[in-house]
């Protein structure tokens, strides 16, 4: 129920004018700014399905730490879910942007250590739903991504009634954390990706840059390395909170990659870990990843294991987190 309410609280804003009511203040131009843009990708993304488009393709990353180090703590939970739109595919992305358009759904539920009894310097539990589209293009030899997102944090977004639902039926601990979560906001994030690929015998080398900004504002280089043939000539799109590459399904390759990579990001600012709380961000934020890719005659498989590194200075540890993604072929 709690996520039917999220559902309908989302549709009522979409109605008109929702936008106007969350426009940053005069002194913030830069977010302005961000309104601007993520609206001029709404109008190419109606543009583009003005002329002759179908759905290509589609991808779900379910992220979990209980799939990772069997904890409930911190980056607890992410469900990424893209369709992709555009003419026919042929191995690459077009050349021009607004050609090729992912169409995606985010969950997030971020948490402290304990969710019955947390401590004042831990991070407060925030839910997210974002909703976003990106396009993808390929220019002399570079595969590129630019997208925005609508992203609405906090109680607004039912998750935390939706997380203590499930621990009840699932016999988890519940969760008591009405007092200690994100207030109420929302943000546009706009962000963009540049790749290429350096076949060396047997294996792909992927050097990556990511910039985003919005509710969370970094820096990001890192490596993704592919051993094996399954996924070349697909299209692939990064999980947000594990870093792992997971594909639209545009090929039907069947055969067996392993994948392994590693990234490191400096975070200016985040929405989740606010100094008024009194958090501390570290000064680089580090993943390390590795996992497989198995396409059979009726089943396609992704299992892949992410280090997520301390994301503030007060949290003891790092985490691990799975992430996962099956495709069936009828």
């Amino acid at each position: 129920m709690s996520q039917l309410r999220a559902f309908q609280m989302w549709m009522k804003w979409s109605e008109g004018l929702c936008l106007l009511d969350f426009w940053p203040s005069s002194g913030n131009i830069l977010k302005q700014k961000s309104f601007i843009a993520f609206g001029l990708l709404l109008l190419g993304a109606v543009s583009a399905e003005a002329e002759e488009r179908k759905t290509l393709g589609w991808s779900l990353a379910i992220s979990n730490d209980s799939m990772g180090d069997w904890h409930d703590r911190w980056q607890s939970s992410s469900i990424q879910n893209g369709i992709l739109r555009g003419q026919d595919w042929t191995g690459s992305a077009p050349s021009g942007f607004g050609q090729l358009m992912e169409y995606r759904f985010r969950t997030d539920i971020l948490t402290p250590a304990s969710l019955s009894s947390p401590v004042a310097s831990d991070r407060r539990h925030a839910g997210v739903l974002a909703f976003g589209v990106h396009t993808y293009a390929a220019r002399s030899g570079y595969d590129l991504r630019v997208g925005g997102d609508l992203v609405v944090v906090g109680p607004q977004t039912g998750m935390l009634d939706f997380q203590t639902e499930l621990h009840e039926l699932l016999g988890f601990t519940i969760p008591d954390l009405d007092n200690f979560q994100i207030p109420d906001q929302m943000h546009i994030d706009l962000s963009g990706e540049v790749s290429r690929v350096w076949r060396l015998g047997d294996v792909d080398v992927r050097p990556f840059g990511e910039v985003q900004i919005g509710s969370e504002d970094l820096l990001r280089v890192g490596v993704d390395l592919t051993l094996g043939e399954w996924g070349r000539g697909d299209l692939m799109t990064r999980a947000n909170v594990s870093g792992h590459r997971v594909s639209f399904g545009l090929t039907e390759t069947k055969g067996l990659s392993l994948v392994a990579g590693a990234d490191i990001a400096r975070v200016f600012d985040s929405i989740y870990l606010p100094e008024s709380f009194g958090h501390e961000l570290t000064p680089v934020r580090t993943r390390v990843r590795g996992g497989v890719h198995y396409g059979g005659k009726r089943v396609d498989f992704f299992y892949g294991l992410t280090w997520l590194g301390k994301e503030f200075e007060a949290q003891p540890e790092g985490q691990f987190a799975g992430t996962a993604q099956i495709r069936f072929r009828f």
